[in-house]
């Protein structure tokens, strides 16, 4: 069977309206990690910055772990403070990722931080970025869960990677 031009154009109109009904689907179940459940982070970051008047400096602190054990995710910090909610507050943040056999998996770099120790949910101001292998992500403003091991850069996102093939572009 071949296909014209038009052919195509109304498998791909068809292939947008599929994926579009399933991200509303998604969202409308809650999604994996839906923008709510960051929320109260956003809503409280103003008041954590200005209450973190006695940081500490050079903190090295761990984050989640893998269900054998392993750490899974490690914070570092130039200057950080931990609130009485368990919420932690940090400027210079690196967060190493490791996978379930010890090895570093990726690094995700931020300005500044608010993490919540019993959601395991992150989010980051300023300039942010991520490091896993050969792809390279970079933006302002993050979301991020080390249980869920999901991302979302808010704003001026740029994606480096190898991983989509060269002729991808003659797709879309």
């Amino acid at each position: 069977m071949s296909l014209s031009g038009s052919g195509w154009a109304r498998i791909w109109a068809l292939a947008a309206c599929l994926a579009a009904v399933r991200l509303a689907a998604r969202e409308a179940a809650g999604g994996r990690c839906p923008d709510a459940a960051w929320r109260p982070l956003v809503e409280r970051w103003d008041t954590a910055r200005a209450e973190m008047t006695a940081p500490v400096e050079n903190l090295r602190l761990p984050l989640d772990y893998h269900a054998n054990g392993r750490l899974k995710a490690a914070l570092r910090a130039s200057k950080a403070q931990l609130l009485a909610e368990g919420l932690l507050v940090a400027e210079g943040v690196r967060v190493e990722l490791y996978d379930a056999a010890g090895g570093v998996e990726g690094t995700l770099t931020a300005e500044a931080c608010l993490f919540d120790r019993g959601t395991k949910l992150g989010y980051c101001v300023g300039r942010v970025s991520l490091v896993r292998g050969a792809d390279r992500l970079k933006g302002r403003d993050l979301y991020f869960s080390t249980e869920e091991q999901f991302i979302k850069i808010l704003s001026d996102c740029e994606i480096r990677t190898t991983r989509i093939p060269v002729k991808m572009g003659r797709l879309l």
